[in-house]
């Protein structure tokens, strides 16, 4: 009990010689407790015009920076410029979406520790994490594209995203940022006339278009504009296929890292532009007047389309189409479209594949993702479809893993769950230790994840020390407690 009592003693006694002369200036920020928000000491040039963040423990961070416009079911354009200096020091609006059912589930809500911002249609923002800006540093970056399927989610709506982290301890720049999603993003209109051809998927020229803003700007923020690597997770995951599949990606990364998302199977324009119709329908709009989709106030679009994506669905049920594969049938129909221009191909077909032939990649899942009482049988066997594929073709080296760490939160009832990797991989195991727990091996694990992680942004090669070799499919890396990788 003494004992007990003098840990918080002894632990304040370390900070304040850590504060000392001698400290490292990690150690010394954290001490100070300084936070700097001097724009003469925070602005970069971009191309549309300068912004100003702040410095927080040696990183400067930016957010809600317009990287791009867009009128409705359009394909985004340039931001307007501006001149002044604009504070970008706060999240941007997220892409308005359905009320998270989570937040009223109090496990849920606990563990996940969701931030999901303020929804706005002018949602096209980035957010960037860096150790240095305008000092001429190359240093890889990350972007990373959030889940929520292609309907949910945003750049903040984890705690685990933030990219702090990563940028004091591992030299990298990380980029998050919103896109268009659902209604807004995914509805294809493209049998009302060529004005709409690429509507099914300008939530995907977004993402295209926000890769553009990192080759363009990335450079004064401390950045290698050649040396981009994309990672998601769950439908970010899906986005990162979805990418190496579109020719407009290509030169704009070159590795990529899918986490519990692996897609090999799109909409097709049969299905998505039913799903326009029907969402047309139910409006009660003339096919010659879809312009008036523009002015529809957007809970009234969300609205008519589910009811269209539900439809469908209930369609393909009933004629036997309705893909067997779990996560292809709770996405159907709600998935970007192979429409023969913007993604002119599956991807897993020879001709998508030789798009991203060159592209090194980190496939894999957690062990239970949904399911606490069985190996995941979801992501696992779509991970190890891509893998194959791509190294049947004779892509760039793939190489795969198991998370399998199990979270001792609430008992243990989750296992290794959905998203538990990402705190890992942000090296963020203490700041969402509602899902993590915290604790020494958990915090040590995730170093050495992000470790890994970061190495394969570097060079190509995930590698790290206390972790064996991670050699390529068909082998498979299990990540667990400490004990078992080492």
């Amino acid at each position: 009990m003494i004992l007990k009592h003098l840990i918080p003693v002894i632990g304040c006694f370390l900070l304040a010689l850590s504060c000392g002369p001698n400290a490292s200036r990690r150690t010394a920020q954290a001490c100070q407790g300084e936070l700097e928000t001097s724009a003469k000491n925070t602005t970069v040039q971009t191309v549309s015009g300068p912004v100003a963040g702040y410095i927080d423990d040696g990183v400067f961070i930016y957010k809600g920076i317009p990287y791009a416009q867009a009128q409705r079911f359009m394909p985004p354009t340039d931001p307007e410029p501006w001149k002044d200096v604009r504070s970008s020091r706060a999240y941007g609006p997220t892409c308005p979406q359905d009320k998270r059912a989570g937040w009223q589930d109090d496990n849920q809500a606990f563990t996940m520790h969701w931030d999901d911002g303020f929804p706005g249609e002018d949602c096209l923002r980035v957010n960037v994490w860096t150790e240095g800006i305008n000092d001429g540093a190359k240093r890889p970056v990350m972007v990373w594209l959030h889940g929520g399927g292609f309907r949910a989610g945003s750049g903040q709506e984890l705690i685990s995203y933030d990219g702090t982290n990563l940028a004091r301890d591992h030299g990298v720049v990380v980029v998050t940022l919103n896109h268009r999603l659902n209604v807004l993003g995914f509805l294809d209109l493209s049998a009302y006339g060529a004005k709409y051809a690429k509507s099914g998927n300008v939530g995907m020229l977004d993402i295209v278009k926000a890769l553009e803003w990192v080759r363009d700007n990335i450079g004064n923020f401390g950045g290698d504009p050649s040396n981009v690597t994309i990672f998601g997770q769950s439908g970010g995951g899906g986005k990162v296929c979805t990418l190496m599949a579109m020719p407009s990606a290509q030169g704009l990364f070159g590795k990529a890292i899918v986490e519990s998302g692996s897609i090999t199977e799109l909409a097709v324009p049969k299905v998505s532009r039913k799903v326009g119709a029907y969402t047309v329908e139910a409006l009660g709009v003339a096919p010659s007047k879809v312009d008036a989709l523009a002015d529809i106030p957007y809970e009234k679009l969300l609205e008519a389309y589910n009811a269209a994506l539900q439809r469908v669905t209930n369609e393909a049920r009933e004629d036997g189409t309705l893909p067997e594969n779990f996560l292809s049938m709770i996405l159907y129909a709600q998935l970007p479209v192979v429409d023969g221009e913007v993604i002119p191909f599956q991807p897993a077909t020879p001709e998508a594949l030789a798009l991203s032939k060159d592209i090194p990649i980190i496939i894999g899942s957690t062990y239970h993702e949904f399911t606490r009482n069985m190996e995941d049988p979801i992501f696992k066997p779509l991970a190890d479809q891509q893998a194959e594929v791509r190294t049947q073709a004779g892509c760039a080296p793939v190489y795969k893993y198991l998370f399998r760490w199990k979270t001792p939160v609430l008992d243990g009832a989750l296992g290794s769950p959905h998203c538990i990797e990402i705190p890992f991989v942000f090296d963020n195991v203490l700041l969402h230790r509602t899902y993590t727990g915290g604790g020494v091996d958990a915090v040590e694990l995730g170093h050495r994840v992000s470790r890994l992680w970061t190495s394969f942004a570097k060079t190509g090669k995930p590698e790290a020390d206390g972790m064996p070799a991670w050699e390529t499919w068909p082998k498979t890396l299990t990540i667990d407690i400490l004990s078992s990788i080492n």
